[in-house]
């Protein structure tokens, strides 16, 4: 009975002195909430990467697009070559030309930007139908287009829409399976509408025919 009760007591004063004992303590913590501070760091850093290339891209993007509507010409450049290499040159190396996609679409009128041309839905099936529905070819391509701009810069008085896509890489590749595409990428995208100045000789027109 007596060994009984001097075990008791030998256990108890083990547990006490490990209850007592603080040493790694701080180890066993930092173990704990380190994954937590170093997933937000770099949450924290590529959202901010994003965000500093989306900028890059919208000022880019609003350099070039008033650029384009003076008409003005680079020497020993096109036009679409001065207007793409500008908004290349505004990133300030900070966005891979390789990945940046740039277009332009020209129209009318803002009005017409993002709509398709008119057409008559002969067998009332609810879409365009070649050769069956007629329809008003506004931009004289001889085909039905769902949206009615056409490429190019415009020329004076003309509406342009100026879209840019760029796939940006993550810095790590922590998030590029849980927030990028498939590859590890994101897309981001900006677009800036404008109107061209009264520069020059205006564009060759033509004349809008129904066909089928």
């Amino acid at each position: 009975m007596k060994k009984k009760t001097e075990m008791k007591k030998d256990l108890k004063n083990i547990l006490r002195r490990i209850r007592a004992d603080n040493k790694g303590a701080a180890l066993v913590e930092m173990a704990l909430v380190a994954p937590i501070i170093i997933t937000a760091s770099i949450g924290t850093l590529e959202m901010g990467a994003v965000m500093l290339s989306t900028t890059l891209i919208e000022g880019a993007l609003t350099d070039a697009s008033r650029a384009g509507m003076t008409g003005y010409i680079e020497v020993g450049m096109t036009r679409e070559e001065y207007i793409n290499d500008l908004l290349r040159q505004r990133t300030f190396g900070m966005i891979e030309a390789n990945n940046l996609t740039i277009t332009q679409k020209v129209y009318k009128a803002f009005g017409d930007v993002g709509l398709p041309e008119p057409y008559t839905d002969v067998d009332a099936d609810g879409y365009y139908t070649p050769g069956v529905d007629s329809f008003t070819d506004l931009n004289c391509n001889n085909s039905w287009d769902e949206e009615v701009g056409t490429a190019g810069l415009g020329g004076p008085g003309d509406v342009v829409v100026y879209n840019v896509t760029y796939d940006s890489h993550y810095m790590t590749g922590y998030f590029s399976k849980m927030m990028g595409s498939a590859d590890g990428k994101i897309k981001l995208t900006a677009s800036t509408a404008i109107k061209n100045e009264p520069f020059g000789a205006p564009s060759p027109g033509c004349e809008p025919l129904v066909k089928t």
